[in-house]
């Protein structure tokens, strides 16, 4: 795969590929679509836990989770600026919203295999939202692009740049969208945000896909959220080009299939929430996703606390085109966390069934899912621990409102080679970041984060591993 997303193995001491998974991006003109309100300035935030282990925190600059059957709310990271019609201007031009994102990237990593990975890349995303024609019909586009600052042609795998370090450019949203109730269909290219179906919007450019897709628009009083769809293509982060989601799982030329997905949020009672998703992919593989988490319902002055489960099972069907025969693996994790007076602590631990899990459709919703590994390994159980501070409530007024830091470490055992059975080197990672990103006042909408990672493990040609991120941004919303 070409994402990276499981470690492929030469031999038991020595590793070709790292997944690298991790999520700051900045670029220059941009459309997506901001999630619900965060928490801890946004380094808590995620499509799918509210922890931030580093890979699921740009999908905060999508608008389109957070348009609501009414319309949209304020955007707490977006430099907000009004439209100016003149009376009696059609719903479809007053009602549209403009996005301007520009982003700058600079990647560096110095990976086990001994090779290098540097790039340096600018661009972003301009995006339009049109208005309803009769309160029913309306469209969305997003150009999106990645200009080459800096990038040696023999220091690839940066994934800001094409696979030959050269830009990319390309129409990654084109949808027609249609209002029905508290619901929207959309037809075309899109984003899709679901557990296993994702932007991993890491890098310079997020993954979109082309399809059919009906979901819910967000409502606060409604207790459950649905997405339905089918999807026929995919658009990587390092690819201007669509391929069909058969050849993306196969990463090679192979008979087109599409793939058939449902998600289903159920908030039964205050402080449950669930998830329940599946994909199908005829002949290739199923892959179920199930999640639960709890926030304990207690005082405001008193420290807060959650804990969540999830479990993903992916298994091949039908003529095993994937493999040539049968497979099916699983991984389980598991997480509890605190926070109290701007202070997150985190501890969480996966367990990773006996064969190669495939996951080329976006990132992993695993609370171990970290900057470069997700320690997904056939066999491979991981434990790890994070702490996290938000300097706003105790230093906002001293000019600090909207700095955060963190500090987030695994170590994983027990994998192996599932082709000879032996075992694989022990491996550990260490992240470590810090972000600026203020919700009001002159800087609005500006975002700087540096990030490092380090990975250590025993039996490669380069030993540890390092790789540093620097991303910075700024976000405009007209409206």
């Amino acid at each position: 795969m070409r994402s990276r997303d499981a470690v492929q193995i030469d031999s038991p001491c020595h590793l070709r590929g790292i997944k690298f998974t991790s999520k700051i991006v900045i670029a220059c003109a941009g459309w997506l679509a901001v999630s619900n309100p965060v928490q801890a300035q946004d380094v808590v935030t995620g499509a799918h836990t509210n922890f931030h282990p580093l890979t699921r925190d740009e999908i905060a600059d999508d608008l389109h989770r957070s348009v609501t059957a009414t319309g949209l709310p304020p955007q707490p990271y977006m430099r907000e600026l009004p439209w100016v019609f003149p009376p009696g201007t059609p719903a479809f031009f007053r009602d549209s919203m403009l996005q301007v994102v520009a982003r700058s990237y600079y990647l560096t990593s110095d990976n086990f295999d001994g090779s290098r990975s540097r790039a340096w890349a600018a661009g972003g995303w301009l995006g339009y939202r049109s208005g309803l024609i009769g309160d029913v019909l309306g469209v969305h586009t997003a150009f999106y692009t990645s200009q080459r600052l800096y990038g040696p042609p023999d220091e690839s795998g940066t994934f800001l740049l094409n696979p030959e370090q050269q830009p990319l450019n390309m129409l990654g949203q084109a949808y027609a969208r249609v209002k029905v109730l508290d619901q929207e269909f959309r037809g075309g290219r899109q984003l899709v945000d679901t557990p296993l179906i994702n932007p991993q919007d890491n890098r310079m450019v997020p993954g979109t896909f082309t399809g059919a897709v009906l979901t819910t628009l967000p409502d606060s009083t409604r207790s459950y959220d649905y997405s339905v769809g089918y999807l026929w293509n995919f658009k990587s982060q390092d690819s201007n080009d669509f391929i069909s989601m058969s050849d993306t799982l196969a990463s090679g030329d192979v008979v087109n299939r599409g793939a058939t997905f449902g998600m289903v949020k159920y908030r039964p009672f205050p402080g449950l929430s669930t998830v329940f998703m599946d994909y199908y992919v005829e002949d290739f593989v199923n892959t179920g996703f199930a999640q639960a988490e709890y926030d304990f319902q207690l005082p405001k002055d008193v420290p807060q606390w959650t804990v969540g489960v999830n479990y993903i099972d992916q298994r091949s069907v039908g003529a095993n085109l994937l493999t040539g025969s049968y497979f099916q693996t699983y991984q389980a994790s598991a997480k509890a966390q605190m926070s109290y007076q701007g202070w997150i602590v985190f501890a969480a631990g996966s367990i990773f069934g006996n064969s190669t899990m495939y996951s080329p459709f976006g990132g992993k919703p695993n609370y171990t899912d970290m900057q470069q590994i997700s320690f997904d390994n056939p066999g491979e159980k991981a434990v790890g621990a994070g702490v996290v501070y938000n300097f706003t409530p105790a230093f906002g007024r001293v000019g600090l409102a909207g700095l955060t830091a963190g500090a987030w470490y695994a170590h994983g055992w027990g994998a192996y080679d599932p082709t000879t059975g032996l075992g694989i080197p022990n491996r550990d990672e260490l992240d470590l970041w810090l972000q600026y990103r203020p919700s009001e006042g002159q800087l609005k909408g500006f975002r700087l984060r540096v990030q490092y990672a380090n990975v250590w493990q025993q039996g490669n040609l380069r030993d540890p591993q390092p790789e540093l991120r620097l991303i910075t941004g700024y976000t405009v919303l007209f409206r």
